[in-house]
């Protein structure tokens, strides 16, 4: 009896552990085989230290600097509150010198950056150097581990690894954290393997906080009633945030949550309608949804179309997942199949995603060549060798999407090989539950592009070149705004449908106009930044310095010029008077948190101010300097612009994550809202006293705006 009582303990103790380690086989491989696998690692050996190494050891380029910069301002003890501002984070890049170039952190969340703060205290490029070493060694420990798990020798390991040309070549050259990110699922899966579910929870909810998809692997864990390793998930999602916000504060996590995620999870973010993005959104995006300048000849223009595609997927996608079987040995591929289902699900994936691939590939072919399906093995590395593979431009057009079709194809095969071969029967309450959440989905997609056209018929012309157009105010001689180039921020002229950029040094963030006055005032940032002056009727003038500060404004006279002093984080609002040799007035200190101005032809200021996540509209007055609440106008509200005649103020307020476009009158307190998609519309300016210019990311991504015009309704 108590030996049957031993057996029925380790039967059980069997089926409800995750995985097993694997023995290592007796039968060694053909010679002329090895032989083989050795010449082509050695030749993708060399090709990564030839290709990526080496040339993202000798350079700085993007992405690397953006995280660095975030990780620099913590150093420096600059509140990380406005990293998700373009302008703003471009201005701290330049003021510290991190690179010269375009730098950008959304849509990282914030506990991204406790990756880089241990090395913010080298120069830039040794931090880059320092990063890839350590990301070599996030890589060998990867293998070591997966060696410890798995059949395959080293040989094998390096080779599969290696196979990962493109994902491997974007990660190292531009510094990014996929090889981290799959270090940190690799020792989930050698925990898992040892019984240490728990911890292997704990390093999936480390990942998670980091770059959120890894979270996914929790409807794994709870579909097999792994609850050890879902309270793992959530102790080591809680423990890295919790961290973040000791270290960052709690301001840029709202952010994140309220502006940020809010947007990217709909794929509102870089190249939208770019199918080479790999995400089944992007591509509903580009067959179905049309952006005038960005993808302006959809293959058919319906939202609707858009949204049950979408939907669709989603739905097939997770139900697919879930319906799979779920014994214990199909557990190795079940854990495969996690990464390229997490990659469909991913509302865009760029081409370093696929370093998580490895694991799959590794884990996949070991658990295939262990039941003696050798060609599902074959056919899994085919596969996984197109996602991963770099294609030609001249290839790329013709067949942009190979690397998701791979992903797919993989996806499938790993579920097809997990049910062994057994029927899966849906039964009515699956069919029942896929219908109900694809019209969840539906209803959702719905939603989230309702209005999404409402800025596109008051668009202005703009340059093809550039991948923002923001700021832009009136002047006599026509409006000016700034573009970001692919190496700076230029002011630009627009007038009688013809383009003419302003030549001034350093990176121009922000401009300041008014619709009667020859001047045009603007902000130059490099190591510091100030308010200049220009004849905009005699453009190739050298700029007269004026003043340290950003932001600047102008009231409509021309009498009176607004802007912000930033210092070590800390802004203050001013007060100049343009026909006068006195130094400017501080209207509001630095305690008040200052962060956008406009100013009346009186002299009375105009400023948001107060936390990013929830600033408020205030009045100083000009001749009492008294501050005063606007507490009639709804919060949170920014980017105040008084209409020249001093009795409405257009501003945007913040509703469900988007800011919206409004207009008020100060004596009887009605409002126009202007704009309604999920999206922004900001930094309105008023070309005359009916008609408002402002900066618009409908359909475009978050915060990479273009320009529009609207006339208020009568």
């Amino acid at each position: 009896m108590d030996d049957l009582a031993v057996v029925k303990n380790s039967a059980q103790e069997l089926e409800t552990s995750e995985l097993s380690v694997v023995p290592k086989p007796d039968s060694p491989n053909p010679r002329w085989l090895r032989i083989l696998e050795w010449f082509l690692l050695a030749g993708l050996l060399a090709t990564f230290a030839g290709r990526s190494f080496l040339p993202a050891w000798r350079t700085l380029n993007s992405e690397f600097p953006n995280y660095y910069l975030a990780a620099a301002l913590y150093r420096e003890r600059i509140p990380l509150d406005r990293i998700y501002e373009w302008t703003w984070f471009q201005r701290q890049n330049d003021h510290l010198g991190v690179r010269d170039g375009l730098v950008s952190f959304a849509p990282n969340p914030p506990p991204l950056i406790l990756s880089l703060v241990p090395f913010a205290t080298h120069q830039p490029l040794a931090a880059k150097r320092v990063w890839l070493v350590l990301n070599l060694l996030c890589l060998g420990v990867c293998l070591w581990m997966l060696h410890g798990v798995t059949s395959l020798d080293w040989r094998r390991l390096g080779l599969i690894s290696m196979l990962c040309v493109a994902p491997l070549h974007v990660d190292f050259l531009f510094g990014r954290h996929y090889v981290l990110i799959l270090l940190f699922i690799c020792a989930a899966y050698y925990a898992s393997c040892f019984h240490r579910q728990r911890t292997s929870g704990v390093m999936l909810g480390a990942a998670a906080a980091m770059k959120l998809f890894p979270a996914l692997f929790v409807i794994l864990f709870i579909r097999k009633r792994n609850w050890r390793a879902v309270i793992g998930i959530v102790l080591g999602l809680t423990a890295i945030t919790t961290l973040s916000l000791l270290m960052f504060g709690v301001e840029v996590h709202r952010i994140f949550l309220n502006e940020v995620l809010s947007q990217a999870s709909r794929g509102d973010w870089l190249g939208p309608y770019v199918i080479s993005q790999n995400s089944f959104i992007t591509l509903w995006s580009h067959l179905f949804l049309i952006e005038p300048e960005l993808n302006p000849f959809p293959f058919i223009n319906s939202s609707t179309l858009y949204a049950v595609a979408q939907a669709t997927t989603v739905t097939v996608l997770v139900f697919s997942f879930l319906s799979g079987n779920g014994g214990r040995r199909s557990t190795s591929l079940q854990w495969a199949a996690m990464i390229p289902w997490s990659l469909l699900l991913s509302t865009t994936t760029g081409a370093d995603y696929g370093c998580l691939l490895i694991f799959t590939a590794v884990v996949a072919f070991d658990a295939l060549l262990a039941t003696g399906n050798k060609s599902r093995a074959l056919i899994l590395l085919l596969l996984y060798v197109a996602a991963c593979a770099p294609v030609p431009g001249s290839i790329a057009n013709w067949f942009p999407l190979t690397r998701l079709l791979a992903t797919t194809g993989l996806y499938a095969l790993l579920l097809y090989a997990a049910a062994a071969g057994r029927k899966v029967v849906l039964g009515r309450r699956w069919l029942v539950a896929g219908l109900l959440s694809g019209a969840f989905f539906t209803l959702y997609n719905l939603q989230t592009v309702r209005n999404r056209a409402e800025d596109f018929g008051r668009h202005l012309p703009s340059p093809s070149t550039a991948y923002r157009f923001a700021n832009p105010v009136s002047t006599s001689e026509g409006v000016v705004f700034t573009e970001m180039q692919p190496r700076k921020y230029q002011p630009v002229l627009f007038k009688d449908a013809t383009f003419r950029e302003i030549a001034m040094p350093g990176d121009v963030l922000s401009v300041a106009g008014a619709g009667t006055i020859p001047t045009l005032y603007s902000e130059l940032t490099g190591r510091h930044s100030f308010i200049a002056r220009l004849p905009i009727d005699r453009l190739g003038s050298a700029p007269e310095i004026l003043n340290e500060g950003q932001d600047p404004a102008l009231s409509h006279n021309g009498k009176w010029l607004a802007f912000i002093l930033e210092e070590h984080g800390e802004s203050s609002a001013w007060l100049l008077a343009t026909d006068s040799k006195n130094a400017p007035l501080m209207v509001l200190p630095s305690t008040s948190h200052a962060l956008d101005v406009s100013v009346t032809s009186e002299g009375d200021v105009i400023a948001a101010a107060g936390g990013v996540n929830d600033p408020h509209l205030f009045i100083v007055k000009h001749g009492t300097g008294q501050m005063l609440e606007l507490t009639e106008f709804p919060h949170p509200a920014r980017y105040p612009s008084v209409s020249p005649d001093g009795s409405r103020l257009a501003f945007s307020r913040r509703d469900h994550g988007s800011w919206h476009l409004v207009v008020r009158e100060f004596a009887t307190g009605s409002e126009q809202q202007l704009t309604h998609a999920s999206c922004n519309a900001i930094s309105p300016s008023w070309e005359n006293a009916e008609t408002l210019v402002y900066a618009t990311d409908c359909g475009r991504g978050v915060g990479l705006s273009a320009l529009a015009r609207v006339v208020l309704p009568r």
